[in-house]
């Protein structure tokens, strides 16, 4: 059984991302597209095993893997077990590479993520809708494209890289740390490292995935947080003395990095609030 909807809006409806396509078949043929596809696809297994094969590459696709494809690569799959079960999806937008771009995707890709998460059923949830919802839109289905490329995101492995949702749970011991060693000027990316025993380099690398920031950006984030927090609680202190309760030695260091973040100096942050 193969179920396929088309979903792509026409010109008088433009969506920044949207789904061209979408389908459940039970028993995957072998494809081989020479030139490609037009739109990005997402193929996952659902049951059963396959191979995918992109270049000189062959990868395996068990259950909890899927695999990204961006337009025009030229790719071919089969199934590997007497029935493989695939779920797809095709998608485009004008905004569709931008976001892609943010979430660290753009390129082809094996993802991987635990099997009984909450991507196998994702693209499920969208084909029960498009099934049992009359009043189901492009709207509709664009949003949870969206959501599921941010699923995709935060649980997945790409290319056997650690997933974001570990990422955050690794770096939590550290970050736990923080609020109570921030206020500390001496703390910096050493000490950092040194609560997850592992090297600066790594804590950056680290750092950089999770949350797109250098350990020392996050750590004068935290700082400027708490220091707004102070501004707003305790009107009574100056800002010499805000600066030096959240870790910033200098105050003219404190006051430059709290208007190039916020946009406002400490004074005129603590008077508009």
């Amino acid at each position: 059984m193969h179920t396929r909807f088309l979903l792509t809006p026409s010109t008088a409806q433009p969506y920044p991302i949207y789904i061209d396509s979408i389908g459940h078949h039970e028993d995957q043929e072998m494809l081989n597209r020479k030139d490609g596809l037009p739109h990005y696809q997402w193929l996952q297994t659902f049951s059963g095993e396959g191979e995918y094969i992109m270049g000189n590459k062959k990868v395996l696709l068990s259950k909890g893997s899927g695999v990204l494809m961006l337009p025009g690569e030229p790719h071919a799959y089969y199934a590997v077990t007497d029935t493989w079960c695939t779920q797809y999806v095709t998608f485009g937008g004008n905004s569709v590479h931008a976001i892609l771009s943010t979430l660290d995707m753009l390129e082809s890709a094996v993802f991987r993520w635990d099997e009984n998460g909450p991507l196998h059923l994702a693209l499920s949830t969208i084909l029960n809708k498009l099934e049992t919802q009359a009043d189901y839109s492009g709207y509709d289905a664009s949003a949870d494209l969206y959501h599921f490329l941010i699923e995709i995101k935060k649980h997945a492995q790409i290319n056997n890289r650690t997933s974001l949702t570990n990422q955050m749970l690794h770096l939590q011991p550290l970050t736990d740390w923080l609020e109570d060693h921030y206020p500390n000027p001496d703390t910096g990316i050493v000490q950092m490292a040194a609560v997850l025993a592992i090297t600066p380099r790594h804590l950056n690398t680290l750092f950089q995935h999770a949350f797109g920031l250098s350990p020392y950006a996050y750590l004068i984030m935290m700082r400027l947080r708490k220091s707004k927090e102070l501004l707003l609680t305790d009107r009574h202190l100056a800002i010499k003395e805000i600066a030096l309760h959240v870790g910033f030695r200098d105050p003219s260091h404190f006051i430059a990095s709290f208007r190039k973040q916020i946009g406002l100096t400490p004074e005129r942050f603590r008077e508009s609030n």
